[in-house]
């Protein structure tokens, strides 16, 4: 199965959904900055993100694509348990 995260953008935020066949859960919020969303605008693929190589050039992008694994791991122990 391929999990791919989505974005959606409201009223200064960002907010960030793991989708995986028809099924789509919450991640997390944050707040919006650019070049977070425009990584992120189209969807990217959970193997994308894990073989992200552009670090250090946009702050905000790489602590985002760090905390990402984590809530994919959460949401998916809690739907188990």
């Amino acid at each position: 199965m391929k999990n791919r995260v989505t974005v959606t953008k409201s009223n200064g935020w960002i907010h960030f959904y793991l989708t995986s066949g028809k099924q789509t859960r919450y991640l997390f919020s944050q707040k919006f900055t650019k070049g977070v969303y425009q990584y992120f605008r189209d969807g990217r693929s959970e193997n994308e993100i894990k073989k992200f190589n552009k670090w250090n050039r946009n702050p905000r992008l790489d602590k985002t694509i760090e905390k990402i694994p984590l809530y994919v791991r959460y949401v998916f122990r809690e739907e188990a348990a």
